[in-house]
């Protein structure tokens, strides 16, 4: 299954609480899961099982609790995504028509359900494309501040071919990229520390794409610029994602879309050595 560039950066990754004499409970359960699902996403994907199970657990005992349905969701969507499971994306699918039962006014779970839908259609199903597509826009109409929804039907949009953005009026992804961009240049996230260059890189993307070199120029250097972190592991992620960006910068052929920042962990990369080959 062709893989979909993907990522949602704003969910709080909670911390872990102290553990009962008697086992975790489900807030609990939930919050190891999410712990566990971000170092999935800085690279060390041989962990993604022990982070399903978490959550999984912890909806057995707690199934109305709907951020653990939200992180199971994307968990989910994520190993359909990345490894082409078919099997996975249905669970995506079944957890986020749960969460949408559990909580209707969870735009985040229509965004993430409309970009699933697409990802399903394989670009044969239209119907199913279309449906997909209207509810990506409708999570950003529903919720116009929401920066994970103008992060979902960006993101999603990258890897369509031009007549599926026809299908789509014609959808221009610069306008919520920067957006995002200009809320992250507000903003820190210590479970994703490359946050800021991703944007500023895509940003730098949409103008070369639109042949408007000098804007690219300005945000590739906008992400290089970006302090660097200290943890050394982070730093390590971030020399992959400068040495892409670089590339690109210069002439490079290859869009960051299909290179190291094409995938999930892109803005969360701190174990770059532990990243399936």
């Amino acid at each position: 299954m062709k893989k979909w560039s993907w990522f949602s950066i704003l969910s709080v990754a909670l911390a872990v609480g102290t553990l009962s004499a008697t086992g975790p409970d489900a807030k609990q359960l939930a919050e190891m899961g999410h712990a566990t699902f971000i170092q999935v996403l800085g690279g060390d994907e041989a962990k993604f099982a022990e982070a399903v199970r978490y959550m999984e657990d912890s909806r057995s005992l707690d199934p109305a609790n709907s951020e653990n349905l939200y992180n199971l969701s994307r968990a989910y969507f994520y190993d359909g995504l990345t490894n082409g499971r078919l099997e996975s994306l249905n669970k995506a699918e079944e957890t986020l028509n749960k969460l949408m039962e559990v909580n209707p006014k969870e735009t985040r779970a229509l965004a993430f359900h409309g970009s699933l839908l697409t990802a399903k259609s394989q670009g044969k199903d239209l119907a199913m494309f279309m449906k997909g597509a209207q509810e990506m826009r409708s999570a950003v109409e529903k919720d116009p501040k929401n920066v994970n929804n103008r992060i979902v039907i960006a993101f999603t949009s990258m890897n369509f071919p031009p007549q599926a953005l026809a299908a789509m009026g014609n959808y221009d992804n610069l306008k919520d990229l920067e957006y995002v961009r200009d809320v992250f240049a507000k903003s820190a996230f210590y479970y994703a520390p490359h946050a800021q260059v991703v944007m500023n890189a895509f940003v730098g993307e949409a103008y070369k794409a639109r042949g408007d070199a000098a804007s690219a120029k300005a945000n590739y250097e906008a992400a290089l610029a970006q302090p660097r972190p200290s943890d050394a592991g982070e730093r390590a992620g971030r020399e992959v994602l400068d040495q892409a960006i670089r590339v690109r910068m210069n002439g490079g052929d290859k869009p960051l879309v299909a290179g190291a920042l094409s995938g999930c962990h892109s803005c969360h990369l701190n174990a770059p050595d532990k990243l399936l080959k």
